[in-house]
């Protein structure tokens, strides 16, 4: 059956009015008492029908409902008979528990919801249910499907134990107390060492009673005895009694204990990581109890439920104050040494606000602890930045800025809570607690404020240098590349000199050449004498044996080009002088000495050899080459002659 349905205009979101040209209830097919499911997932049970005075006919649910559209479907669901059979009714109940294990709890819900309306007296979905509304959160429900199965069976063991769990849930100690005797009265061997078990805690999470510290230990510890007793591998007795020993002091005991758990149980049970945080904690251990806790939370949000007695929320923040507790303890530690090696304490002290202010969103109701926490945690970070100074620890005007925030922002939280205490309200810490930590806050205030304007000022004075000796830096690199620029240049001058220079020199020795090729080949035309018929070649003479002419061949006078040494342009000189027998003309003298000074400048270096050149030139050396000439010629004719 389905039709449409709108909502009654006005503030009652519990009636809806049918769209339907249908005017009789009857021809509906709906009744007081179904189940009904409108779109978008919303169900609700028809709690009353009614015809109004315009003639339409409005639906009265039980729960308010929100629709998703302004006019929805109506379907009624109605049951298909399977369930009224007995035997069905196991069918239906394990795969109800298929669809919870899966993660489909709405399919699971409504087959328990079915069973138990064909079948009231059907305990275990009654526990099922109940279940379902402790994990999702739903405590108030989870305590009236509580109630139900104890209506229906009152002196069951496993009803009696979900309720001890809600009371230990909502933290009602007596009541559970008396729950967790009774069901050890009944000896029932299933629940009797769960039972124990859950007194033993009872015991030691009501140490802080009164005058009942050392009283309540030893039951704790006497429950956890007669478990193990009897059960030697409970892990879960073992567990309890490591801490009782790491409550008595003794932590090495405790320690083995917790470890020898761990790998009993493969990690299963996650209170022994916690609790080995706890005994690292208390060792100065900080890191490995920094592990152990970020361990139980992996473990507890892998599972999804709740490991402790509050809910999941809850059991995360108060883990996350483990931690930033663990952060704090650290960091106070670190301060002792009160020098250089002090530094990591303002980092850690910003972890441990950081954690408490995760665990403050996670707890859902207003905590005047985590407050407290909060202020007390900015009171010391900003007591450990104005300290730097003393410790040789560099810090900037922006940590004095932000520790005095926080300073200033945890003040009115602080009188806020005092201002509670004076009036009577309910506050876990003492006045006179919270008016010293008001009064330090106070007292903090003031010495960063003039900590800041100090801090401001020397970034001021250090901006300041920098931008000097930025200016002066700058200035420096100018000066080094305008000294780079000029010495680039003269040395590019300096070079386009040395290339013009040898560009003149090799011009010069081009001129020279042509100019000394044209005099040799006159000279050559104006003293060869004609030849007489049987006399020898001038120059030569004829070697008796073998008939051949010996003559001597000047050398090539461009070979003083090349040559360095003064004495060899000398001799370069007599050969010419030799080969033009002895020019008696000024004019051959003036050429000769100008051939001997372009000679000796081709390939001078500088200019102060070539001034040295015009000093002394070769024409004052010539006369005495000419004279040694002559005489080697001399001597040569005697030796013809003689021959002759």
């Amino acid at each position: 059956v389905s039709f449409l349905v709108k909502a009654v205009e006005g503030e009652d979101k519990t009636k809806l009015t049918v769209i339907s040209s249908r005017t009789d209830i009857d021809a509906l097919g709906v009744k007081v008492g179904d189940d009904i499911s409108l779109e978008g997932g919303v169900e609700a049970t028809i709690k009353d029908i009614s015809k109004g005075d315009d003639g339409a006919i409005h639906i009265t649910v039980k729960d308010a409902v929100e629709l998703a559209s302004p006019e929805s479907k109506l379907s009624v669901k109605r049951s298909n008979g399977r369930l009224e059979n007995p035997s069905s009714i196991s069918i239906a109940f394990n795969l109800a528990r298929l669809h919870e294990s899966s993660g489909r709890i709405v399919p699971a819900i409504e087959l328990h919801k079915a069973i138990l309306k064909q079948h009231p007296s059907y305990v275990n979905s009654y526990l099922r249910l109940a279940c379902i509304a402790r994990d999702c959160g739903s405590l108030k429900d989870c305590s009236e499907w509580l109630k139900n199965a104890v209506a229906v069976a009152p002196g069951n063991p496993e009803v009696l134990t979900l309720v001890g769990n809600l009371h230990l849930s909502l933290c009602d100690w007596a009541p559970a107390q008396n729950v967790f005797d009774q069901l050890l009265q009944q000896k029932v061997p299933k629940v009797e060492a769960y039972s124990m078990l859950s007194l033993g805690n009872i015991y030691f999470n009501n140490l802080n009673t009164p005058k009942k510290y050392s009283k309540h230990l030893q039951h704790a510890a006497d429950f956890y005895k007669r478990i193990l007793a009897k059960d030697k591998a409970n892990a879960y007795a073992a567990n309890g009694l490591g801490t009782v020993l790491a409550e008595k002091g003794q932590l090495f005991k405790a320690k083995e204990i917790f470890n020898r758990v761990r790998e009993v149980s493969g990690d299963t049970i996650s209170d022994s990581l916690l609790n080995l945080g706890h005994i690292y904690l208390a060792q100065k251990k900080h890191p490995e109890a920094l592990q152990m806790y970020q361990s139980y939370m992996n473990r507890t949000r892998s599972s999804g439920a709740q490991t402790t007695s509050k809910s999941q929320e809850d059991d995360e923040a108060e883990v996350l104050l483990y931690i930033a507790f663990a952060y704090f303890d650290w960091a106070r530690q670190t301060e002792l040494f009160n020098n250089a090696k002090a530094a990591p304490a303002d980092e850690r002290y910003q972890k441990c606000i950081e954690y408490i202010e995760k665990a403050m969103k996670k707890s859902k109701r207003e905590n005047v602890v985590l407050r407290y926490n909060w202020c007390l945690a900015k009171l010391q970070a900003a007591n450990c930045v104005l300290q730097k100074v003393n410790r040789n620890i560099r810090r900037t005007a922006q940590e004095v800025k932000n520790a005095l925030d926080g300073l200033e922002e945890s003040l009115p939280i602080l009188q806020t809570m005092l201002q509670w205490k004076e009036e009577g309200r309910k506050v876990q810490i003492s006045k006179a607690m919270l008016a010293g930590v008001v009064s330090q806050c106070k007292h903090n205030i003031d010495s960063a404020k003039s900590h800041l304007k100090e801090e401001m000022k020397k970034e001021q004075d250090a901006e300041t240098l920098r931008n000097f000796q930025r200016l002066e830096a700058e200035a420096n690199e100018k000066q080094r590349a305008l000294a780079a620029s000029l010495q680039k240049e003269k040395e590019a001058q300096e070079l386009e000199e040395s290339e013009q220079r040898a560009r003149r020199k090799m011009e010069r020795v081009t001129s020279l050449v042509d100019g000394w090729k044209q005099s040799e080949a006159a000279m050559k035309k104006e003293t060869t004498p004609k030849k007489k018929k049987g006399d020898a070649p001038p120059g030569g003479t004829v070697d008796d044996e073998t008939g051949y002419l010996e003559t001597e061949i000047p050398g090539n006078d461009n070979a003083a080009l090349f040559d360095d040494d003064s004495d060899s342009d000398d001799d370069d000189d007599g050969a010419a002088a030799k080969n033009t027998k002895k020019a008696d003309t000024p004019a051959a003298e003036e050429e000769s000495a100008q051939k001997g000074a372009d000679k000796k400048d081709l390939f001078g270096d500088s200019s102060s050899e070539e001034e040295e050149m015009e000093d002394d030139p070769p024409s004052k050396k010539r006369p005495k080459d000419n004279n040694d000439d002559n005489d080697e010629k001399d001597s040569k004719k005697r030796k013809v002659d003689d021959e002759d």
